[in-house]
């Protein structure tokens, strides 16, 4: 921590004509004041990560398969189980042939979601109406 009265002191000195004792003085300070900026950057960078990490337990979800990270109304992903949970690495997957593959681990997601043809061609045919011709 700085101890501002020294610099009182410092001017005392160079008015007294002890230059040699004042430029030691101002020296010492020079060195506190570069440790406290450091210390500073370093408090201001950890306050940031504290900050993602907040930011991350309100925001990322778990849907028994993959992450999603919820910005405002969108939803990002799906991000890798495995990944995150080993590395805290939010690291998107890739989909190929109807699979979500991390591209880096290489695990192999279930979708939880089909795709729209899936859908359609699981749906049953719906039931016609039977048309009764009226004889007259």
């Amino acid at each position: 921590m700085l101890d501002y009265y020294h610099f009182k002191e410092i001017n005392d000195l160079f008015l007294k004509g002890r230059h040699e004792e004042a430029r030691h003085l101002l020296t010492e300070m020079q060195a506190r004041y570069i440790a406290v900026c450091d210390e500073n950057n370093l408090l201001k960078m950890q306050i940031t990560e504290m900050e993602d990490v907040l930011y991350l337990a309100k925001n990322l979800t778990f849907d028994g398969t993959c992450y999603w990270l919820n910005t405002g109304t969108i939803r990002q992903g799906p991000f890798c189980q495995r990944c995150y949970n080993q590395d805290g690495a939010l690291l998107r997957l890739d989909t190929q042939n109807g699979e979500s593959v991390c591209p880096v681990c290489g695990t192999v997601h279930e979708r939880l979601y089909p795709t729209r043809s899936r859908s359609l061609m699981a749906r049953p045919a719906p039931h016609l109406a039977k048309v009764i011709p009226i004889s007259g």
